[in-house]
């Protein structure tokens, strides 16, 4: 099957709208860019990007449909991501930063791996992304569709949000918004916090409604 430029365009606007919209993902990449610096926030993109990257697999060849329809498996999902979100509000919150002289930035403390964890388990346990993506690819596939086209598919899913990602982290990280930042680390690090606190109440208030 032969599919238009078009196709493929409004695949990755979908994808991009979907990687842009605000949430706990944000918060997790913004403070550990700000805190461990770009390295790290490329990292986090990455395995953000592998977790969504591995529900647009799991919702292209259908998979998910069973997750949606168990009376277990979505909340204890839900369940998991309010604890886990709770986690990362008391890191951020309790983070020290170091801004003596010119340094803004904290030198890294923390292991490659619990930043690959941050990134990869905040995609992991939104369930938004497999309402997000059974919406989204509803509109692409269907059980006719070859199997290069789902995986074309669950590839752009991937790419678009490591891009997006790895470009906040950029962006954050230029000299104008450092400046706006500097000596403010702490009040930046505890707001995120009250975010991520927020947002974990907002999907506990929906788990028990």
């Amino acid at each position: 099957m032969i599919i238009d430029i078009n196709f493929w365009f409004l695949a990755v606007v979908t994808c991009l709208l979907g990687a842009m919209s605000p949430g706990p993902s944000l918060v997790v990449v913004s403070h550990n860019t700000m805190s461990l610096g770009f390295r790290y926030g490329v990292i986090t993109s990455i395995s953000h990007g592998v977790g969504v990257g591995i529900y647009a697999l799991l919702t292209v060849f259908g998979i998910t449909l069973i997750i949606q329809s168990s009376d277990i498996i979505l909340p204890l999902i839900r369940t998991f991501g309010c604890i886990f979100l709770l986690y990362l509000a008391w890191n951020m919150y309790h983070f020290s930063w170091d801004t003596d002289g010119e340094k803004v930035y904290k030198t890294p403390s923390r292991s490659t791996f619990s930043v690959v964890k941050d990134g990869f388990l905040i995609a992991a346990i939104n369930p938004k992304i497999i309402l997000f993506f059974s919406a989204f690819f509803a509109q692409f596939i269907d059980v006719h569709s070859q199997v290069s086209m789902k995986l074309s598919l669950a590839l752009i899913a991937t790419l678009v949000d490591i891009s997006w990602y790895v470009f906040v982290s950029y962006l954050i990280l230029q000299s104008q918004y450092t400046n706006i930042f500097k000596g403010r680390e702490e009040y930046v690090s505890k707001g995120f916090s009250y975010v991520l606190i927020g947002s974990s109440l907002y999907f506990l208030v929906a788990l028990l409604t």
